[in-house]
């Protein structure tokens, strides 16, 4: 038995028109030509790339955020109230 939960049909017809998107927009990437100001913005899939690079910044800024204001698990635990 596994512990991972089913995906149902309507999840999985989802997932596939996501992934069509995905492969529609990767080949117009190539077909459609870009005014870009810059030399930098001409390159294919660099908005894509940017994106991705942008995520991955804020994912692990948080990940080190998290490491710098968490507090011990047990820091609600003390008896000092009394």
């Amino acid at each position: 038995m596994s512990d991972k939960p089913e995906i149902s049909s309507a999840g999985r017809r989802f997932i596939r028109a996501l992934l069509l998107i995905c492969a529609g927009l990767l080949v117009a990437e190539f077909i459609i030509h870009r005014h870009a100001y810059f030399a930098l913005e001409a390159t294919p899939l660099f908005f894509a790339l940017f994106g991705f690079a942008a995520f991955c910044i804020v994912v692990g800024g948080g990940v080190l955020l998290r490491k710098l204001v968490m507090r011990a698990p047990d820091y609600y635990d003390g008896d000092d109230d009394a």
